[in-house]
């Protein structure tokens, strides 16, 4: 009995250290309370000022898809490139990750140099050809040399080919009605088997 009630005492101060040694650790791990410390909090951007973040390519491409995408048919997407600082030579590409979905014409240029500014935004035109519906992208890339080097700005712009899944028309529960207090409700039937 003796040696069954030593072995827990022994089991038991054992746990008891090890969940001190833990707390101990825990507490080591933790950061000092800056105001138990007299210490102001202060966050790594002042109010008001943006995180410096990962710097990004002065340049912005905007898009417009002139018509209806159709498959089998040509489709224009008018690229407007504009620099966000100063005059500035950019190399814009195009191209087409599943070309299963989207083609171009053997006529069309896979990229151009261009010359832009913040005041006015120079204009190219891609076409390309949906090969099927559902919603294609056309991956755009800017290239624009700066004080720090060569820097990107790549979008991929989404042309909706035929109705968005969302669009079909869905079944309709239930009959739309009005209540005694005029709301519009939808009257469900009830479950015959319920």
């Amino acid at each position: 009995m003796k040696r069954h009630l030593s072995r827990s005492i022994i089991g038991l101060l054992a746990a008891v250290a090890f969940a001190a040694g833990c707390k101990n650790a825990a507490d080591e791990s933790r950061e000092p309370d800056a105001e138990a410390a007299g210490v102001e909090k202060t966050s790594a951007a002042a109010p008001g000022e943006a995180s410096p973040g990962k710097p990004s390519a002065p340049v912005d491409i905007d898009y417009d898809i002139v018509g209806v995408p159709i498959v089998g048919h040509p489709v224009n997407i008018d690229l407007a490139v504009s620099s966000t600082q100063g005059d500035a030579p950019v190399k814009l590409t195009w191209h087409v990750l599943d070309t299963g979905s989207l083609s171009f014409p053997e006529s069309q240029l896979r990229e151009v140099s261009l010359r832009v500014n913040a005041r006015q935004a120079q204009t190219r035109q891609v076409t390309v050809v949906p090969q099927r519906e559902g919603r294609l992208y056309l991956n755009v890339t800017a290239e624009v040399e700066t004080a720090d080097g060569a820097m990107l700005k790549s979008m991929a712009i989404p042309i909706q080919v035929g109705s968005a899944p969302g669009q079909q028309q869905q079944e309709q529960n239930g009959e739309v009605k009005q209540d005694s207090d005029g709301e519009t409700i939808v009257s469900l039937p009830a479950d015959e088997g319920s």
